[in-house]
């Protein structure tokens, strides 16, 4: 939270649960690599991680920076950290990131802007010192970016071969065509909820395509079904659900 929001600004929560999300992928992977190693060796092992694990491993830059100058890093806003200009920029109707990553590509926005004199200012004229200015360099291209459309910014942008594009809202990237053609949406049939969506798997095999085409369980919706793979008997889960140790919907689907 230190360093996300604006630079000044309070503490400010992700938008997404980074840790969480990032401790199971790394189980994940945790597991899959000590799987090779039980393969090829015979032997098992304990695969373990954490919420702070995984939160600490996602401050890559921000530890480097740390590292290396004993100086712990701030907020940034949408702004990067090593590089400018590098952040969302406002046209006229909403928000535009641009990527001016190396030198070449700052010579191409300021063309693009109409300030190819900026390339001589010595304010600007290198990474460094448009860091040491990121104010007054932010200022001066959201005054000539709020004048045209994002439409024409990125049209024009992209034609100079600038790295640039829209801040999209949730349901602007959901129903974006590269979105739906790599398969990132699905339909589901929910028991209570009916017709409903959800995200697609993220990670695309050749030979094995992945496939849901089941919506998310409801409570104790297949403990019945694990626990048969592990042998338990009708009897013995009929026990557990007495006793209140698994829990069951209603009507069962298996």
């Amino acid at each position: 939270m230190s360093v996300t929001g604006e630079p000044g600004g309070p503490p400010v929560k992700n938008g997404n649960p980074v840790s969480d999300m990032n401790a199971g992928m790394l189980a994940a992977l945790g597991i899959t690599a000590a799987y090779v190693h039980k393969l090829k060796t015979g032997q098992g092992q304990i695969v373990d991680t954490s919420l702070m694990d995984a939160a600490l491993q996602q401050t890559s830059w921000h530890a480097a920076v740390y590292f290396a100058t004993g100086q712990s890093p701030g907020p940034a806003g949408s702004a990067h950290l090593l590089t400018a200009p590098y952040q969302a920029f406002q046209a006229s109707d909403g928000w535009i990131n641009i990527g001016g990553a190396n030198q070449s590509n700052w010579d191409r926005i300021t063309e693009v802007l109409g300030h190819p004199e900026w390339r001589e200012d010595p304010r600007y004229a290198t990474n460094t010192n448009r860091m040491a200015n990121l104010g007054s360099l932010t200022a001066a291209m959201n005054a000539v970016l709020l004048t045209r459309s994002r439409a024409d910014w990125l049209a024009a942008f992209d034609a100079a071969g600038v790295p640039a594009g829209p801040v999209q809202t949730i349901g602007q990237a959901l129903s974006h065509p590269q979105t739906l053609a790599r398969g990132m949406v699905v339909d589901l049939v929910h028991p209570q909820a009916g017709a409903t969506k959800a995200i697609g798997c993220p990670i695309h095999f050749s030979k094995t395509p992945t496939r849901i085409d089941r919506p998310a369980p409801m409570l104790g919706q297949h403990s019945r079904e694990v626990l048969r793979e592990y042998r338990y008997s009708d009897d013995e889960i009929d026990g557990f659900v007495a006793d209140g140790v698994i829990e069951e919907p209603a009507a069962v689907m298996d």
